[in-house]
């Protein structure tokens, strides 16, 4: 039989349990250690794996976002071109990194792969990775004149879509210098255009003129194309002039407009065709502006003043001569023009 005071003496500063327990217990801390390392690992390739850029055989490439789409379309839609691997980490990460920041729409450039993160900083910015270019439409340019232009600079610029959405809106683009991506469409043109146009018209206030926005672009246009940018206010002056008196217009840009046909080469026969845009003929303005005018175009057709000149030419000089009567008009042809 077992002495129980020897018994007590092998197990006096530790029993079996606590023996045991201690044991279990700095096992089990081992291996909560391994494991979270594992666990950590595994987490990290994951993660690593996840926002790293996918491979993408076909280098330079461009997605297009379209406008009004929502983060969780757009994510399905990069999932689906293999631009990312997961959408829902792209939702959840463009929520948490980028604040009140939303994607921009429009199309973007990508030379290579981008990780996650690269592609989230650049679509929350509006970094296309497009160069700009800068394009300056002149004053009195036509709707045509402005479609040849953006179609010669912008190769993807679409002519036919461009005057199909400008229809009608001939005096209501604003000439002036902007700058385009590359790879401008041609509704992005228009509408800066006109969004211009809106912004400038506010510089004048056309509640004080006594003729309609329509009727004051139609003689601004016809400013412009008529005079120097020194004689525009008396170009004006006088144009309106005639209008007030019953007398016709009598200017050469409308045939320019019409014809394509300039001042020195335009016929006796020309000036007797009845036409909407000759103004021999037709007292009162044309049906439609013939450019698209300038601001200081605008101002002087909005607010004309009075003067005595009824008669008005751009000499072979370049310089404008005026008279108050047909002799003296006639004088200063035969000095100026022939």
């Amino acid at each position: 039989m077992f002495d129980s005071i020897n018994i007590k003496k092998i197990f006096n500063k530790k029993s079996l349990w606590e023996y045991f327990s201690n044991f279990t217990l700095y096992r089990n801390k081992h291996e909560v250690i391994h494991g979270s390392i594992l666990l950590f690992f595994i987490i990290s390739v994951w993660w690593i794996f996840m926002t790293s850029a996918p491979k993408i055989e076909e280098v330079p490439f461009t997605i297009e976002i379209e406008k009004g789409y929502s983060v969780k379309e757009i994510g399905k839609y990069l999932k689906e071109e293999g631009i990312i691997r997961s959408d829902t980490l792209f939702n959840s990460l463009i929520v948490l990194t980028s604040g009140n920041r939303k994607v921009v729409a429009g199309e973007y450039l990508f030379h290579s792969s981008p990780a996650l993160f690269e592609l989230i900083h650049r679509v929350t910015r509006g970094d296309y990775g497009i160069d700009s270019k800068t394009i300056r439409v002149p004053e009195g340019a036509t709707l045509l004149q402005i479609a040849d232009l953006f179609e010669q600079e912008f190769p993807r610029f679409d002519k036919s879509a461009f005057l199909q959405l400008a229809e009608g809106k001939e005096g209501y683009l604003f000439p002036d210098t902007y700058t385009f991506l590359e790879n401008v469409q041609s509704y992005e043109v228009f509408d800066m255009l006109i969004k211009t146009f809106n912004e400038k018209i506010l510089d004048i206030d056309i509640q004080r003129s006594k003729y309609t926005l329509e009727d004051i672009l139609i003689m601004a246009s016809i400013i412009e194309k008529e005079s120097t940018a020194e004689g525009r206010q008396e170009v004006s002056n006088v144009l309106w002039k005639r209008i007030e008196i019953d007398m016709p217009l009598q200017v050469d840009a409308t045939f320019v407009y019409e014809r394509g046909k300039g001042t020195f080469d335009l016929t006796l026969a020309d000036l007797k065709e009845d036409s909407p845009y000759n103004t021999y003929v037709n007292k009162g303005l044309p049906p439609t502006p013939i450019a698209n005018p300038g601001i200081e175009s605008i101002k002087a057709a909005a607010n004309p003043e009075s003067t005595e000149n009824l008669f008005f030419l751009t000499g072979r000089d370049g310089e404008m001569y005026y008279a108050a009567d047909f002799a003296g008009h006639k004088k200063n042809r035969a000095r100026f023009l022939d």
